[in-house]
């Protein structure tokens, strides 16, 4: 059968740079290949790469992301449709996370006006925690609801065979105008039996780096209960061995040159016995490359980190959240400001360059804690301090609580996502984000802590560091110097 995987466009239409690949639609089309299936993967993304890292007016940015979901003369609507006239696929396969869940829906009706009888299943976060939302369209046929490797295998099985869908675990689907949610798929025990993703599926690929190959998760699943958070795969951690991790990492840097990678485990760092077996053999077997990942202040110390380092660990991204002891409880992120500054000061002791992530925004906030995650980022001194407005998803316990404190609809419309910027689609009230702090006040905190924040990682000692943490990067593949410079040019000017 002919597949092809759709990411739909949305970093596209506002410019902001659109890193990796899509690791997912990469790991299915590696499965349906080894089943015999000719299978095409398009990011929408990538017709056209924007450079933007600045994302202090991503707001106002994001109307141009609504403005395109409308403009149904948009170029790339129509380019979709000629590549679905070129390639003639049997069946299309689209991602969709939350923020972009419009143009899911956008690109489901452009493939159902090219051919209304090609079946169209969706995929990912947003059909995984609301598929009867996700099959009210009607250009949208079959959900596949949390890990999909194995559910799309029997589901395109059953489709060539004409056998009905309702003993495939892990879909939903619409039948005599009825949904049908079938059992729940159970979790693959041994990730080592998927294949690693068909990176070389993917369409545009001039328009991708060394570095977008690098995209790895060697895990799945995260055992912890921050409230902002919904656990798609689970709260049970599953690992990768470190051979098979090791393996795909030889396999990317011979194919593309990578010489930067990217763990996108939820916490890369929960299980200390199998990350220092991975550094073993990333330093044993002389891979010679670098990483980054993603993990909690309270996993990590000196030694380990020292550990990581040595095995060519050059980023190391820490979610902070808050400066205020009410919210940090609140959100039960489990972590203690003194396990945060211990993390921070052994990073910056060892000379690893590590990014801080903070939130604000949060339902019961007020404006002293805002302040006081200002002074708590200024206080860690993290190489980067990104800042993020809180933005509420289906499925984490803070989601319920912003519903029953009046804040947040749980059951809007599917055009409401066709209307709305994709910052606000569960707002009753835009304008009312938190219950302490009016919206002008809350935008003159904003434009603030935007400020202090930029102002912070444009300090020449920062911008120094990650360059000198990139400069293997840089070795291996000197484009991604030139790019680099000219994003940073671009975000130091905000021009």
């Amino acid at each position: 059968m002919k597949i092809l995987l759709i990411d739909p466009p949305f970093k596209l239409f506002t410019g902001f740079v659109n890193f990796y690949f899509p690791m997912g639609l990469g790991s299915l089309a590696a499965v349906l290949r080894k089943e015999g299936h000719r299978v095409t993967i398009l990011e929408v993304d990538a017709l056209k790469k924007g450079i933007d890292v600045d994302f202090s007016e991503e707001y106002k940015r994001l109307e141009l992301y609504r403005q395109g979901l409308n403009n149904n003369q948009h170029w790339v609507w129509k380019e979709i449709r000629k590549i679905l006239e070129d390639f003639k696929p049997e069946l299309v396969g689209i991602t969709a996370m939350t923020p972009k869940f419009g143009s899911a829906l956008k690109t489901a009706e452009v493939v159902k006006s090219y051919n209304p009888k090609l079946p169209v299943t969706i995929g990912g976060p947003h059909p995984t925690l609301l598929p009867e939302q996700s099959l009210k369209s009607k250009n949208i046929d079959i959900a596949i609801r949390g890990e999909g490797e194995r559910t799309i295998m029997e589901l395109v099985k059953a489709i060539e065979d004409n056998i009905n869908l309702e003993k495939i675990k892990g879909i939903s689907f619409k039948e005599n105008g009825k949904i049908i949610h079938n059992l729940p798929r159970e979790p693959i025990e041994n990730l080592d039996e998927i294949p690693f993703p068909a990176r070389d599926l993917l369409m545009n690929f001039p328009n991708y780096t060394s570095e977008d190959m690098g995209a790895i998760m060697a895990s799945r699943g995260c055992p912890f209960n921050c409230t902002y958070c919904c656990h798609l795969w689970g709260k049970r951690v599953r690992f990768r061995s470190p051979e098979n991790v090791i393996q795909e990492i030889k396999e990317v840097k011979q194919k593309y040159g990578t010489r930067q990678f990217e763990f996108k485990d939820d916490t890369f760092t929960v299980n200390r016995k199998w990350v220092v077996e991975l550094c073993d053999l990333l330093i044993s077997e002389k891979v010679n490359v670098n990483w980054g990942c993603t993990t909690r202040a309270n996993l990590l110390d000196e030694k380990l980190a020292k550990k990581m380092q040595k095995a060519g660990c050059n980023i190391v991204r820490i979610g902070i959240e808050t400066g205020s002891e009410r919210i940090l409880k609140e959100i039960k992120k489990g972590v203690t400001f003194e396990q945060m500054k211990m993390a921070a000061k052994t990073l910056n002791k060892i000379g690893m360059f590590w990014s801080g992530y903070f939130m604000i925004g949060l339902p019961t906030e007020t404006e002293e804690d805002i302040l006081k995650t200002y002074k708590f980022m200024k206080e860690l001194n993290p190489y980067y301090a990104g800042l993020g407005v809180y933005n509420p998803f289906p499925g984490t316990e803070l989601f319920n609580q912003g519903v029953e404190m009046g804040l947040l609809n749980a059951n809007v419309t599917l055009e409401h996502f066709f209307k709305t910027n994709p910052k606000d689609y569960f707002f009753i009230n835009p304008n009312r984000r938190t219950l302490n702090i009016p919206k002008e006040r809350f935008n003159e905190l904003l434009n603030f802590m935007m400020d202090v924040f930029h102002q912070h990682n444009t300090q020449l000692e920062n911008i120094l560091r990650r360059g000198l943490a990139r400069k293997k990067v840089y070795l291996g593949d000197p484009n991604l110097l030139l790019s680099d410079f000219r994003k940073a040019l671009k975000w130091l000017l905000k021009v």
